[in-house]
């Protein structure tokens, strides 16, 4: 069988059912991306402006909610050693 035969090639017409759904939620996610991007100017330029993030800092807070750096951790507690049958 020569590799210029025109038979073995997948053609639009014999898609199967799978690539047709994975070719459609990317480009629908894709599209939802851009316009998110273009109607919001995308994740990046909110980021910090929306509730506590990880990135607070301790300065950043009143004196009085600080928490004390003095204060001990509750001890931990102990458990039973359990051995291997």
């Amino acid at each position: 069988m020569s590799r210029t035969d025109g038979a073995g090639r997948p053609t639009v017409r014999v898609v199967n059912a799978l690539e047709t759904v994975t070719i459609v939620v990317t480009t629908g996610a894709a599209a939802l991306g851009v316009v998110d991007y273009l109607r919001n100017g995308g994740a990046l330029r909110r980021l910090g402006r929306e509730g506590t993030m990880w990135f607070d800092h301790l300065s950043d807070q009143p004196l009085d909610e600080r928490p004390s750096e003095d204060a001990l951790d509750a001890p931990i507690p102990r458990r039973p050693l359990v051995g291997r049958p």
